[in-house]
C-alpha cells in the first residue's frame, strides 16, 4: 500500500484548530464489515510504540491483529475482511499531530481517517499518551457504534486469525510400481542412504 501520510498531513492542519475529533469514512465503509487488522507504521517517523498500544486497544473491540507478513497466507475471504491501519505521528515540544488511517486491505483504497493536533510536548510521555486517548477513544466509538457493540471498556475476544492456507506438496509417500522399477518419493526425514566408496580402480 502507498504512503498517504502526506495526505494525512495536510488534512490534520487544516482540521487542527477542531475541538471534536471524527472519523472521516468513505462512501459505503463501516468497521463492521472488517475483523481483522494489519498495523503498520510510517517508516519515516518515530511511533514511540503507539502501534503496540494500537493493537492492543483494538483487539478488545472485536478486531484481531494479524502479521504483515501472516496475512499473505490467509484465505482470500479473510483478507476481504481486514483492514490495514497506518499511524504516524509528528510534532515539536509545543504541539503533538496524530494520525491514524484505515486502508481496505484488497483494494489498499483508503476508507476511514482520524487525526488531531493538540498543544503538548511530542517528547513528553504523559502528552502523547493524551492525544492518543483522544484519537483511539474516537476510532473506539466508531468501531462501537458500527459493530453495535454494547459494552463499557471492551472485551476480550476468542478470535484468532483463520487458519493459512497450505501450499500444495506432494504426498510423503508415493509408491509407483512398473515393469522395470519402482519409484518412491519420501519425505527427507524418512529417506536414508548411504554412500559407498568405489575402489574399482
Amino acid at each position: 500500500m502507498k504512503s498517504i501520510f502526506p495526505l494525512i498531513f495536510a488534512t490534520l492542519f487544516l482540521f487542527a484548530c477542531a475541538s471534536n475529533e471524527t472519523v472521516v469514512y468513505s462512501n459505503g465503509f463501516s468497521f463492521a464489515n472488517y475483523d481483522y487488522v494489519v498495523i503498520e507504521r510510517d517508516t519515516n517517523s518515530a511511533i514511540y510504540g503507539m502501534d503496540l498500544e494500537f493493537g492492543n486497544m483494538i483487539g478488545a473491540y472485536n478486531m484481531a491483529v494479524v502479521g504483515s507478513k501472516e496475512i499473505e497466507n490467509l484465505p482470500y475471504e479473510a483478507k476481504k475482511r481486514t483492514l490495514g491501519v497506518q499511524l504516524s505521528v509528528s510534532g515539536s515540544s509545543e504541539r503533538i499531530m496524530l494520525g491514524i488511517s484505515f486502508q481496505d486491505f484488497i483494494t489498499g483504497r483508503t476508507v476511514a481517517t482520524i487525526g488531531s493536533t493538540e498543544k503538548g510536548d511530542l517528547f513528553d510521555r504523559d502528552d502523547r499518551t493524551e492525544i492518543f486517548d483522544l484519537v483511539t477513544g474516537t476510532v473506539v466509538a466508531a468501531i462501537k457504534r458500527d459493530k453495535q457493540l454494547n459494552v463499557e471498556n471492551g472485551r476480550s475476544l476468542d478470535r484468532s486469525p483463520p487458519m493459512a492456507v497450505t501450499a500444495p506438496r506432494y504426498n510423503e509417500r508415493d509408491d509407483r510400481n512398473s515393469d522395470t522399477e519402482e519409484w518412491r518419493y519420501e519425505s527427507s526425514a524418512e529417506k536414508a542412504y548411504t554412500l559407498t566408496p568405489d575402489f574399482s580402480e
